[in-house]
């Protein structure tokens, strides 16, 4: 048994393959805000390889996330959005991003009050 047969079945798992990978939530929200064609999304990820954009883009069709649409148009063109399944992830990455911004910001106190001088930390403390 092989330790992926390990976690069939299991929520946690099956909700990471969605947010796990470095461009998926980046990827995933920028469809939020419109659909966007494969060169608007290069332009948006500076960083991510067509290679790499190219995978996640399929994984996420193929996993009915992402819906590709063909435009009828000349020179004919693509665009990516997100389906109405796709879209129940938005609340979690908001929730991602909201803890993120949270806990940056305790750290920047934190960074901030090690290098205030201990009297200014003790008359704060004894303020409280």
């Amino acid at each position: 048994m092989s330790s992926k047969d390990l976690y069939i079945g299991c929520p946690v798992q099956h909700a990471r393959q969605f947010l796990s990978g470095k461009w998926q939530i980046a990827i995933l929200w920028h469809l939020k805000i419109q659909p966007s064609r494969f060169i608007e999304l290069r332009k948006i990820l500076p960083g991510i390889s067509e290679k790499v954009l190219t995978q996640e883009l399929r994984f996420f069709e193929t996993s009915g996330i992402v819906q590709r649409e063909v435009l009828t148009c000349t020179p004919q063109k693509v665009e990516y959005k997100l389906t109405l399944q796709g879209q129940t992830l938005i609340p979690v990455i908001q929730s991602i991003i909201q803890w993120g911004y949270s806990h940056l910001q305790e750290e920047k106190a934190k960074r901030s009050m090690s290098s205030t001088p201990i009297s200014v930390i003790d008359e704060l403390e004894a303020m409280q």
